[in-house]
């Protein structure tokens, strides 16, 4: 019975992380296809890129696990790991071509009004 019940939360256990990583897969496809409908990669780029971008989204999922959803921690944490983020892409495309691929990879906002620069 012991055995069952460790083999039941074992399972779940094991299963939980297998959902988030499909997850993390699946935003790392939509960011990968994000960018390259706005610029062209070349296969070196792109794998260096879904290196990166999947390591900056696991490090994200174990932030919003590990802190209080709305804590100042958890903003700060997320914070250092954008910043980590974009160091990477600098230094893995030079800082003209990870200012290209940031720029392509936003999201259009439909309905949003641009902020008028004075």
């Amino acid at each position: 019975m012991k055995k069952t019940i460790l083999l039941l939360v074992f399972s779940i256990a094991l299963s939980s992380s297998l959902f988030a990583q499909q997850d993390v897969d699946k935003k790392v496809e939509a960011y990968i296809t994000r960018v390259e409908s706005k610029i062209t990669l070349t296969s070196e780029e792109k794998a260096t890129l879904i290196s990166l971008n999947t390591e900056h989204a696991k490090a994200g999922l174990e932030i919003n696990d590990t802190y209080e959803k709305g804590s100042e921690e958890l903003k700060a944490k997320r914070k250092e790991n954008n910043k980590r983020y974009g160091k990477a892409l600098k230094e893995a495309f030079g800082k003209e071509r990870a200012k290209e691929i940031k720029m392509a990879a936003k999201k259009n906002k439909k309905g949003k009004k641009k902020k008028k620069k004075n």
